[in-house]
């Protein structure tokens, strides 16, 4: 059967340094004018395709993804149409679907090596991360063993890094516990009470984050619950 040809370059490889060679550290420059040229061949690939935006997530929904199956049954279905003219429906262009199915095998290949890519970055972003977090960790050791010590102007700098490993703090006493809160949905959902429950979740950032549970279903009163600060004391996340 006829098969479709795709167009492809033998990249030129540049020569590896010598072993004796130090590999030369990337700069902030590096990156920045890395950056500028990802961003310009972003914008001029946008324009010589016709993309505005991108698509959301209901409209991905929509769409037939380029998956091992599906890829598997569009290139079955153009070989078919190729080959056997007089099977094809009337309206159906051949040549249109050829260009379609060279274009995926192409953005394909794309995409497979601009994953490469940025798993290259991440890896080194998550293993710099992981050297400054540990220094960090040493700042923040030393100035406990400081304040530990009353070394004078070290338990203010303390604080501002022990507000990062907070735990659990208390607003009042009179708080529910999970069963009890779940007991007061129930009553809720089933109409057996009037009333509403309100819980307010914040996904930690930097200082960590904070969920804020209102239950007046179950005292009867309206009344902030619980806060609970996250706790980021974690070198695996990011």
């Amino acid at each position: 059967m006829g098969k479709k040809t795709t167009n492809t370059k033998t990249p030129v490889k540049s020569k590896a340094a010598p072993r004796d060679e130090a590999a030369p550290k990337i700069t902030s420059d590096y990156i920045e004018g890395l950056v500028d040229d990802i961003m310009e061949m972003t914008d001029g690939f946008k324009v010589f395709e016709n993309i505005d935006s991108a698509l959301n997530g209901t409209e991905r929904m929509r769409l037939f993804g380029p998956g091992v199956r599906n890829y598997g049954f569009m290139d079955k279905a153009w070989d078919i149409a190729h080959d056997n003219p007089m099977f094809t429906p009337p309206n159906l262009n051949v040549q249109e679907m050829g260009g379609l199915m060279r274009d995926i095998e192409d953005l394909r290949q794309l995409a497979f090596v601009l994953e490469q890519f940025l798993q290259v970055v991440n890896d080194l972003l998550l293993i710099k991360s992981n050297d400054a977090y540990r220094m960090a960790l040493r700042v923040y050791r030393t100035l406990q063993e400081q304040a530990r010590n009353r070394v004078p102007g070290a338990a203010p700098l303390f604080e501002a890094l022990l507000m990062f490993f907070r735990r659990r703090r208390r607003i009042t006493e009179n708080e529910p516990t999970v069963k009890e809160l779940e007991h007061d949905v129930k009553r809720l959902l089933k109409g057996e009470a009037d009333g509403e429950i309100i819980i307010k979740n914040e996904q930690p950032h930097i200082s960590g984050g904070a969920r804020e549970v209102i239950d007046n279903v179950h005292t009867g009163r309206r009344a902030a619950k619980e806060t609970i600060e996250v706790e980021e004391d974690n070198s695996k996340r990011r």
